[in-house]
């Protein structure tokens, strides 16, 4: 169970070390009913252990930990989608897994710096990141606004935040797209930008009240607002739905295959639905064509 937010605020203070994965439920919800779960099927290849982990035996993943229901900690854990999905490669792979919370600002650049192998944490994927870094695709997500339980403002859309307070995660596309009205639909009147280090403290914001609104990633806000349906609502459709990858540098093109190969098999042996359902993230599932994006940055 996806852990509540007091316990989530509370535990925020001890991140930032590295924290072993725990392990895949034995067993996972069913299907529902006349739903057709896909067939396991046979490797068309040997998935090769890469020879460049950072810890021989096991992947490090960087994640910034603050975005419940992909990522979070509960009891001093990592769980959610995003830390499932991972163990569920890592297994594919013949290895075990280690999650390193690291603020989401720094995530590629810790990765550069080989102090993990690779990223897991809701990363949207844009032209930008993918001159840093290469991504295997894994899911797929909105931006949704955030409002206070009545959305007193009246939002309904990007164009409603122009002349008001929003708020957003620092170095995320949330804030790229706040930054990016300013220069199109709010120019003129533009948005009072607020950034924060976390997507929890934009939300505490709102519900402060010294922000209209916030802009986080569609399904952490909806996670948000079932947590606290008597003081958060989301304000009118999602902005755009954009691909959200687990990066990879360039240079490490063995893990780069490795990763590929096993996000394709967990979606041909039914792993990966298992996990959106137990997640309640169904809405974010892409095909297998979607898992190598062509072409990938050169090492």
């Amino acid at each position: 169970m996806a852990p509540t937010l007091a316990r989530f605020f509370a535990t925020l203070a001890g991140l930032g070390v590295a924290l072993t994965a725990c392990s895949l439920p034995s067993s996972m919800p069913a299907l529902p009913s006349g739903t057709a779960e896909p067939q396991a099927t046979a490797s068309a290849s040997v998935i090769r252990v890469p020879t460049t982990l950072i810890h021989p035996g096991a992947i490090t993943f960087l994640s910034s930990t603050d975005y419940p229901p992909q990522e979070s900690i509960e009891n001093g854990k990592p769980v959610g989608f995003d830390i499932d999905v991972a163990q569920a490669l890592a297994t594919k792979i013949g290895l075990s897994t280690q999650i390193k919370s690291t603020p989401f600002e720094v995530l590629i650049p810790s990765l550069l710096a080989k102090q993990g192998d690779a990223i897991i944490s809701a990363m949207a994927v844009t032209p930008e990141r993918q001159k840093r870094v290469a991504f295997v695709g894994y899911f797929q997500a909105g931006e949704a606004i955030v409002v206070r339980r009545g959305n007193p403002a009246n939002i309904q859309g990007l164009r409603d935040l122009c002349a008001k307070r929003a708020a957003a995660e620092v170095a995320t596309t949330e804030a790229l797209t706040l930054t990016g009205a300013n220069g199109d639909v709010c120019k003129g009147m533009p948005i009072n930008i607020q950034f924060t280090t976390t997507d929890t403290e934009a939300l505490k914001l709102v519900q402060a009240g010294t922000a209209d609104a916030a802009i986080d990633a569609s399904p952490v806000a909806a996670y948000f607002v079932q947590q606290m349906p008597n003081v958060y609502d989301v304000a009118g459709p999602p902005i755009q739905t954009t691909r959200q990858g687990i990066a990879v540098s360039p240079s490490n093109a063995e893990l780069l295959k490795a990763l590929e190969q096993a996000m394709t098999e967990i979606m041909l042996d039914g792993t990966y639905r298992r996990l959106l359902l137990k997640w309640n993230l169904l809405d974010g599932e892409i095909p297998a064509s979607q898992v190598i994006f062509s072409p990938s940055p050169a090492p």
